[in-house]
């Protein structure tokens, strides 16, 4: 099975213009991207899909690879379907790796091109880890994701998943009642997809749904439409960068794991 990374990657983000070319401990923030996947076991070739020079430039510095995209491309998954398509090359799996993941750990990457290669019927995978505190499960910007009994998704929502119910109480924030037991059973959403080209140009042909507008998730859209998505555990956190305020973050994992 050949499998192609792509990274997504604009310079005009509306929090943070310029993102991918921050510094993340010394390196542009999409090197550290381009690294994880060039590392990750199961990937055939790395790709940056981007529509900006200056990226471009940045990339090729470190010897990767750059494919330029329509900068009217509406997402960063039509930019991996784009850049797909450019290549002309054929693989079995596409995977996009969002460009803003520096923290991104190369065997999640190969757990997701694993759950594929294992499931030759799945059209799409994902990867979710264990959330650690409260106040990650109760933050809008982590993801949550509640699985089947066959690890595939049943739903994404920025919303605290599943409810937890109290014997007496109704409050939206059930915090005063979630114990360390209940709290593994909840899995954060990591930024990543693995994609048959099939299903990635099918994909991309839908319009977006009202749930995915609801919420500003992109992989509902596929939900809606009927389409399985394989979610791979891992153990390993990737925290995604929004703004410059999570950059201390991102350099604080990254360096725990390098000790």
């Amino acid at each position: 099975m050949r499998t192609l990374a792509v990274l997504p990657s604009r310079f005009q983000a509306s929090r943070f213009p310029g993102k991918p070319l921050a510094l993340i401990s010394g390196r542009p923030m999409i090197q550290w991207v381009w690294e994880a996947a060039r590392d990750a076991p199961g990937v055939d070739a790395v790709v940056v899909a981007t529509d900006d020079a200056r990226i471009a430039a940045a990339v090729e510095g470190f010897g990767g690879r750059v494919v330029l995209t329509d900068p009217a491309l509406p997402s960063g998954t039509d930019r991996v379907a784009a850049a797909y398509d450019a290549l002309g090359e054929p693989f079995d799996v596409v995977l996009n790796i969002q460009g803003d993941e520096p923290a991104m750990h190369p065997s999640t990457i190969a757990g997701v091109v694993s759950l594929l290669e294992r499931n030759p019927g799945l059209p799409m995978a994902t990867a979710a880890c264990p959330f650690t505190s409260a106040e990650e499960l109760f933050n809008p910007n982590n993801v949550k994701v509640v699985l089947d009994d066959h690890s595939r998704a049943l739903y994404f929502s920025r919303s605290p998943i599943p409810y937890l119910r109290n014997s007496t109480l109704f409050l939206a924030d059930f915090r005063p009642w979630l114990s360390p037991q209940h709290l593994e059973t909840y899995l954060r959403h990591l930024g990543i997809y693995g994609y048959r080209p099939e299903a990635l140009r099918a994909f991309t042909a839908l319009p977006p749904h009202p749930l995915e507008k609801l919420e500003m998730l992109e992989q509902l859209r596929a939900l809606a439409a009927g389409m399985a998505i394989g979610v791979a555990r891992t153990p390993h956190l990737s925290l995604g960068v929004d703004v410059p305020a999570d950059i201390p973050a991102v350099e604080g994992l990254l360096l725990m794991r390098s000790r």
